[in-house]
């Protein structure tokens, strides 16, 4: 029993360590609130940048992969286009099995479809004196067609043929739009980067500040005996508090913005457009990483004043 009793002493003393690092640095960001508020509010903004990159990012994302999923070759005819042309069309794509599975949609059809999915324009369109919507072709492409060395040929017959007006071709735009995403995704590591070294910084400047005010108690627990380990131990922990709560300040408040964005924009005015940008939050692994970023760069800041502060104080005279 005593060699269990002495197996739990460590852990007992390290649980009690880190209550009082935790409370000290809570009393010293609560003394300094000035001070430290400035260092959460760098945390947060540099957070709350790099977090609305991730979210929007992360929402195009899965509207790509929803648009993937359903992407489609749509092939526009001329309104003037013959039935021999329209004949001979019909007969060049049937001649590719990737373009084997494909529906013709006329131009009454093309105008019920817009009125059914754009209730609120149906007005517009009945007022004009002939239906705009020209007939088409839509046809499900099938992705292992697209490695094929003769669809892209194929494709360029088809806007060459006489009676297209114009092709559209989903997976085309969709690459772009990745790329897209993905450099706004670089765009928010690097903004973000940026002003996360600065809080860091700031963080800094904020913890040698308390070294400062704190100096004579720091001198008086060195002369009873204060390991090194008790002295900074509490001006890490505020660091890294620091930065924990500005990283939880900016996951709240890009939640709050995304649902106030959400409701604005999911109203019928805006759904068509952008109602698509703010489906979804961020998952919980970005969720974390956005809180650890705040963290390391709390402990980051404090431990660059902490190593500072004591190289300094290793070089000035004994008094």
């Amino acid at each position: 029993m005593a060699g269990l009793d002495r197996d739990r002493e460590p852990t007992i003393a390290s649980r009690s360590t880190l209550g009082y690092f935790v409370r000290e640095a809570l009393r010293r960001i609560w003394l300094s609130k000035r001070t430290s508020f400035l260092a959460v509010s760098m945390i947060t903004i540099a957070l709350l940048i790099l977090g609305s990159f991730l979210l929007v990012a992360e929402n195009l994302e899965a509207a790509i992969g929803q648009w993937q999923e359903s992407s489609k070759l749509t092939i526009y005819l001329r309104t003037g286009a013959t039935d021999d042309d329209i004949t001979a069309l019909e007969s060049e794509l049937a001649s590719f099995p990737a373009f084997s599975t494909r529906d013709f949609v006329s131009r009454d059809e093309a105008l019920g479809r817009f009125k059914t999915h754009f209730d609120e324009l149906a007005g517009v369109v009945d007022e004009l004196d002939e239906n705009p919507f020209p007939s088409s072709f839509e046809i499900e492409v099938p992705t292992a067609a697209l490695d094929s060395l003769d669809f892209n040929r194929r494709l360029d017959r088809i806007r060459d043929h006489p009676a297209v007006d114009d092709v559209q071709f989903d997976w085309e735009w969709i690459a772009r739009l990745r790329r897209l995403v993905h450099a706004m995704s670089l765009i928010g590591w690097i903004v973000g980067g940026i002003l996360g070294v600065a809080a860091a910084f700031t963080i800094a400047n904020v913890i040698r500040l308390t070294m400062i005010l704190y100096r004579e108690e720091i001198d008086i627990m060195r002369l009873v005996g204060a390991t090194e380990r008790i002295i900074r131990g509490p001006f890490l922990m505020e660091g890294i508090l620091q930065g924990l709560i500005g990283g939880l300040a900016a996951v709240g408040l890009l939640w709050g913005l995304f649902r106030l964005a959400h409701r604005l924009l999911m109203a019928p005015a805006g759904a068509l457009l952008w109602g698509f940008l703010f489906n979804t939050f961020l998952p919980w692994e970005k969720i974390a990483i956005l809180i650890a970023g705040g963290v390391l760069a709390g402990l980051f800041g404090s431990w660059i004043s902490v190593r500072e502060w004591t190289e300094e104080r290793a070089t000035m005279p004994a008094e």
